[in-house]
């Protein structure tokens, strides 16, 4: 998973007001985008690895980053 090595990048040129959106954290998700959200037919859940993976850039850049609540989960 490159996502941190990605973050960490920008994270150079970020400034006060900048967004950056990162996508399907929940680890409920399935695993694949064609899989529906029923188990018995083969459903598998993503898992916290992605989620895990932001929490540790995220630490230590409390001064730099925050969650816009406003737009979390806004899409269901």
């Amino acid at each position: 998973m490159n996502m941190v090595k990605v973050l960490e990048y920008f994270d150079a040129f970020t400034e006060p007001g900048d967004y950056i959106c990162v996508e399907d954290t929940n680890p409920s998700l399935p695993n694949e985008s064609n899989q529906g959200l029923v188990k018995e037919l083969g459903y598998t859940e993503k898992g916290p690895g992605k989620l895990n993976a932001l929490k540790r850039f995220l630490t230590g850049r409390s001064d730099r980053y925050h969650v816009d609540q406003r737009y979390t989960d806004f899409f269901g």
